[in-house]
């Protein structure tokens, strides 16, 4: 790599609650990373077992290691509390539970000085990730625009990898005056609307650096399925929508694309939801498809109204994932 290159500080941020079984883990392959010019920057975000201790341990044994101890906010805030200390050229978020390879930031950094993104994105690997729609072996180029083309199928490989936050490498200055949605659930949803705004060039490097564990003890896992926050996530796809109708462009395909998904995981919440969560999807599905079904074909409206009088039989024809 290029002098000027390896002279770019890199400030990595980890959020850090209640991860005592793999914090340990995480920060030992961000310490062996093959690129060193990094400060890690540790959010306890009031963690209630040794989290917190674990993270003063690492302080004291590498210089480069920052610590902020904070009353638990949620992930957005101790994101937020990370960029605020930040003083890298360069941003990275790392979940707690997960790890990287060692080559992680030698390979965005690369990408970073070849091509001059506002964002660079590796391939992860996940036991629960779909296979792609197609090979995904080259390195991609997208404008803002393109990058929409990943976000049409929510169970697609694609969509993950456009959407989270944590298997990107950010220029830092896109973070001057954006900060994460505090108290929100599925916070990547509505930071991505918020940088597809901002950004000239993403570029995708098909490589597979990030390690994404499937905790189910987190705030997403299956054991959280009946929290209600999980439809802060439908509220991001309809500020999806509203975004492509103000476009310039007046994107209706993907506003309408959009909308049916975000109609049909609405139905996917209620097949699986408890009382409490049925009675709020029916809610937010009313409103939204009252608000939006002018953007339907007349036999797709007649399919989706199903739901609005027997969401049963809707979800048992018409939920398939």
């Amino acid at each position: 790599m290029e002098n000027g290159t390896q002279n770019k500080l890199i400030s990595v941020i980890v959020p850090v609650y209640n991860v005592e079984s793999f914090l340990d883990q995480c920060v030992t392959s961000i310490i062996n990373q093959t690129y060193s010019n990094f400060e890690l920057i540790l959010v306890d975000d009031g963690s209630k077992d040794s989290s917190g201790a674990i993270c003063d341990e690492w302080y004291k044994k590498d210089s480069r290691i920052k610590v902020i101890h904070q009353s638990n906010g949620g992930l957005s805030a101790a994101r937020n509390s990370g960029l605020d200390q930040a003083k890298g050229d360069y941003v990275c978020f790392i979940d707690s539970d997960d790890f990287v390879k060692e080559n992680y930031l030698e390979a965005f950094m690369i990408t970073m000085s070849k091509t001059d993104a506002d964002i660079a994105i590796c391939d992860i690997i996940s036991a629960k990730l779909a296979e792609p729609e197609k090979p995904l072996d080259s390195v991609i180029q997208f404008t803002a625009k393109e990058c929409r083309a990943w976000l049409t199928n929510p169970i697609a490989r694609e969509y993950v990898l456009m959407v989270v936050s944590w298997n990107k490498m950010y220029k830092r200055e896109l973070f001057n005056e954006l900060r994460f949605e505090k108290g929100k659930l599925h916070e990547d949803e509505f930071m991505i609307n918020k940088l597809l705004r901002m950004v000239n060039k993403v570029t995708f490097v098909p490589v597979k650096s990030y390690v994404y564990r499937n905790n189910e003890e987190s705030i997403t896992g299956k054991n959280n399925n009946n929290d209600i926050r999980h439809l802060h996530g439908i509220d991001a796809y309809v500020e999806r929508i509203k975004s492509a109708l103000e476009d310039e462009d007046d994107d209706k395909e993907f506003a309408a694309i959009t909308l049916k998904w975000a109609l049909l995981k609405l139905a996917d919440f209620y097949r699986n939801g408890n009382p409490s969560m049925q009675n709020a999807v029916k809610k937010k599905y009313d409103a939204i498809f009252n608000e939006y079904q002018w953007l339907l074909t007349d036999k797709q409206r007649l399919k989706y109204k199903v739901f609005t009088v027997t969401p049963g039989l809707f979800c048992k024809k018409f939920v398939k994932f």
